[in-house]
């Protein structure tokens, strides 16, 4: 009994010192099927985007677009906001979901925060005119 109690605590203990408690949850996700009409081919789209805030000032952000081709990258970094602007100061990247390393990077993207949603301001998706819809919070 008391060799039971020590590992409830022990893993109690652990839990609070690992674990990430998530402030905020942004998505994006757009799927499609689109067709030739000559041929019959069909090909899907597939479009899906999200960012994860946590309470300690960390984000983790996934992006992956397969259209034509498939391109996948991972962020993570520093996030801070400011009259109603959410910055993301991005410190790690990975181009591939198979990659092991991440790279390191100096970036930062800013995006508008209004009600429930996140818009680009400026950064290397200013011309993306998808939003980050809150999911949680």
């Amino acid at each position: 009994m008391r060799k039971t109690v020590l590992i409830l605590i022990f893993g109690l203990f652990t839990n609070i010192l690992v674990s990430q408690e998530i402030q905020s949850e942004y998505v994006y996700k757009k799927e499609k099927t689109k067709q030739k009409s000559e041929s019959g081919t069909k090909w899907n789209f597939v479009d899906s985007d999200s960012l994860v805030l946590y309470e300690n000032g960390t984000f983790h952000r996934t992006k992956f677009y397969h259209y034509h081709e498939i391109i996948y990258s991972e962020l993570k970094g520093k996030w801070k906001i400011k009259n109603d602007t959410l910055i993301l100061n991005i410190k790690l990247e990975k181009k591939s979901k198979s990659d092991k390393k991440w790279s390191e990077i100096n970036s930062t993207i800013v995006y508008r925060i209004k009600k429930r949603k996140i818009k680009p301001i400026n950064g290397f998706e200013f011309y993306a005119m998808r939003n980050l819809k809150l999911v949680k919070k």
